[in-house]
Order: structure tokens, then sequence, then C-alpha cells
């Protein structure tokens, strides 16, 4: 098989999807019916200068992949809170032990004009607003989320 058709298939499959090890590009190779040993596969790699990060091989100059997925807001307010309350300009969240860093990043994410901070401890978090009116629309606002 030629060696450039080889390595035009290798860069297809590096840019259509994961290919972490070696081994696995071989054998994707092997499924379109052109078998190579590691070690071509390995000049391969060199010759393309693909570069091996965590998620797998990826062309030098490709972007670094997005982020994975976070779930959404509702989610985690639904997964992990078990009150929402509201102190002068404060609407405080508490939710289950360990888990106020995961729904105050989740707030934070949202940007949401009421929002001027959060603060999240062990299992409460202090959202602060600037007036108080933009607490109790921030608390009723999570409350519908949680209600959905």
């Amino acid at each position: 098989m030629d060696h450039l058709y080889r390595r035009n298939l290798i860069l297809e499959l590096v840019q259509s999807g994961t290919v972490a090890t070696q081994e696995e590009l071989r054998r994707k190779l092997a499924r379109r019916g052109i078998r190579v040993t590691q070690a071509t596969v390995s000049r391969d790699i060199e010759e393309l200068r693909l570069v091996k990060t965590r998620e797998g091989y990826r062309l030098p100059d490709a972007p670094e992949p997005a982020a994975p997925a976070q779930p959404t807001l509702a989610i985690v307010l639904k997964e992990f809170v078990r009150e929402v309350a509201q102190a002068s300009n404060l609407v405080i969240v508490k939710t289950h032990p360990g888990n106020a860093h995961t729904v105050g990043v989740a707030l934070d994410a949202e940007q949401w004009p009421e929002v001027a901070g959060t603060v999240a401890g062990d299992d409460t978090i202090f959202v602060a607003t600037a007036r108080a009116r933009d607490a109790a629309r921030l608390r009723k606002k999570l409350l519908a989320i949680l209600a959905s």
C-alpha cells in the first residue's frame, strides 16, 4: 500500500475522532484493509508530526479539544441543592455536604446580571447581589428551576 495513501488515511482518522494509542491507530487502519506494524505506525506518526495529548493524537497546529460539556445548571441544582433562602442582598444556597463548590461553579458559569459573586464552602454558597430586590429575583429564578 502506498505510504502517502496510508498517511492521508491516518490524518483523516486523527481529525475525525480520538485515536488514543498507536495500537488503536493500527487497528483502525487494519479495519480499512491496511495492515501495518506498530513500527510503521510510529514512523508515520513521526513523519506527520502528530502530537500526543491526554486525549490522543492530534495535528500540532490543531486547537486543543474543547472541555467536556458540563451538566446544565438545572441538573446541578436538582441534584445537589437542598434549600434556597434570602438574607438582604444575599441568596444562601444549601447543598448536600461537599457539593457547594460544584453548584457555585455552575452559578458562576451562568453569568446572570443579578450575581455579583459567589463564595462556596462545603455545603453552603453565599451568592452576593447588588440589592435586596436582585436577591429576591435570583431566589425566585433558582426556585423556578428547582420546581421545573
